[in-house]
């Protein structure tokens, strides 16, 4: 083997790693919880690496319960899961630990209402099989798989504070909504490419609501975020004629997640969702940490 070919090989592997064990989620998730930050319930560097471990660790043990089935999906992805099974699991089981380490001692910025949401999340995580070794559980129930990882995206980046939860709740709650609204159209946009994969029972929002109406759909819940920061731009200019970039840039990265889901179809290269769209979760905190630097 060349040196060029053993580099290229190394290169390959490194972003291999870097996709399959959703290391671009996981860095998308510790952004988002540092801005969130910077916009609502406070955090510190503890609660931004928890966040980035509990994405390894989420996303890790769906891909292993799935790579488990006996009639695994023909997905590239899930194939490359079950021949590294061993360091997955061992990623998986110390990125959860350690996750629940950082967070230990802070509090939850909805107080007990967050724990309906973890037990939702657990009964989505628990690998549940049929007679046939069939995952079943609360993803199998038609619909519900996006809000549930719309609401595990929303609890990840925010339900945990540094801050004793006070007057802000109803504040909090938007921007609660805000986030739940992005992750959702995220994931509907997902579920499109997983269309040629997810079985037709499973009625996922694209199934329900084909292709063009569940783009439709991602780009309304978009208008939450839209609104927000054109919002934050107008008093952030009352008796200043500068343009707030802090704002204004986050604007323009929800318009680019517009582009985005605009163009996904069943059969678009995989970098369009694993790198564009998944791209959009960090692309968001670094335009607005961008804006605070202009």
């Amino acid at each position: 083997m060349t040196a060029a070919n053993r580099i290229a090989g190394e290169r390959g592997l490194a972003a291999a790693l870097f996709l399959h064990m959703h290391g671009l989620l996981a860095l998308g998730a510790a952004a988002q919880r540092w801005w969130i930050g910077e916009l609502g319930p406070a955090t510190n560097t503890q609660g931004i690496m928890a966040a980035a471990l509990a994405t390894l660790s989420g996303y890790g043990y769906l891909r292993l319960v799935r790579a488990a089935e006996p009639d695994i999906i023909p997905s590239a992805h899930i194939h490359w899961i079950r021949r590294y099974r061993f360091a997955m699991m061992v990623l998986v089981g110390l990125s959860a630990l350690a996750a629940v380490l950082l967070c230990w001692g802070q509090f939850l910025v909805f107080g007990p209402w967050s724990l309906a949401v973890v037990a939702l999340l657990g009964l989505y995580l628990l690998p549940l099989q049929g007679a046939e070794g069939r995952s079943i559980g609360l993803r199998e129930i038609p619909g519900l798989k996006a809000l549930l990882v719309a609401a595990g995206w929303t609890f990840v980046t925010m339900g945990v504070t540094t801050d004793v939860p006070g007057d802000g709740a109803g504040f909090d709650g938007w921007i609660a909504a805000m986030q739940f609204c992005f992750f959702l159209a995220l994931a509907i946009a997902t579920d499109i490419g997983d269309l040629q994969y997810d079985r037709p029972g499973l009625k996922t929002i694209p199934q329900v609501l084909g292709i063009r109406g569940a783009k439709v759909l991602a780009v309304v819940l978009l208008l939450p975020g839209i609104w927000y920061y054109i919002v934050l731009m107008a008093l952030s200019t009352v008796g200043d004629a500068g343009i707030p970039f802090k704002f204004f840039l986050p604007l323009l990265g929800l318009v680019v997640t517009v582009i985005g889901i605009s163009m996904v179809q069943v059969h678009r290269p995989k970098w369009l969702f694993a790198i564009l769209l998944d791209g959009m979760v960090l692309l968001i905190p670094l335009l607005g940490l961008l804006g605070e630097q202009v």
